[in-house]
């Protein structure tokens, strides 16, 4: 009876534990479909995305696609003029888990040049508003936000966690043994 007791024990703190860890580490993975986020609102028709189109007020668009560390990444429609500032502002920031000086700007077709990658340190701009890293953003581009791999604080949180969880183990063990 007792062994059972503290299997159940475990058990259930094990639980406990590995909940909190997973969704410490993704708070933002569960999003309503229906939330989607749009810069500036496109045609109500179909549209090529490997171009430039306009809206019914005649501004020119363009279609880049945000994947990383975004607070609303995904597929975003800017003006034909917006750089990577601009961007970044129209899916809501970086999150604080972003690592800023490592952004990928990757082209869908080459630039006459051949390039087709291209990283920018937008921690730059953000320190003294220098741009001269920024490239000239094109349709259908995708911006890749990396995640700094230094010590967050989720990080720091799934540790205290780990380590509570093995004192409460360590705690209901020798309550059980004593009886």
């Amino acid at each position: 009876m007792k062994r059972l007791i503290l299997f159940l024990s475990i058990q259930c703190l094990l639980l406990t534990t590995l909940s909190s860890i997973s969704s410490a580490a993704e708070p933002s993975a569960i999003r309503d479909k229906s939330e989607s986020f749009k810069g500036v609102n496109g045609p109500s028709y179909p549209l090529v995305q490997d171009s430039y189109f306009t809206d019914d007020f005649g501004n020119i668009l363009m279609t880049i696609n945000v994947l990383g560390q975004a607070n609303h990444s995904g597929q975003v429609i800017v003006q034909e003029d917006a750089d990577l500032a601009t961007l970044i502002t129209t899916v809501g920031g970086i999150s604080p888990n972003a690592n800023p000086k490592k952004i990928i700007v990757i082209r869908k077709y080459p630039d006459p040049d051949g390039t087709q990658f291209y990283k920018v340190n937008f921690k730059k701009f953000l320190k003294n508003g220098d741009r001269s890293s920024f490239v000239v953003l094109k349709p259908n581009d995708t911006v890749i936000i990396p995640e700094d791999n230094g010590i967050s604080l989720a990080t720091i949180s799934q540790v205290i966690s780990l380590i509570s969880g093995g004192f409460n183990s360590y705690y209901i063990l020798k309550q059980i043994s004593k009886y």
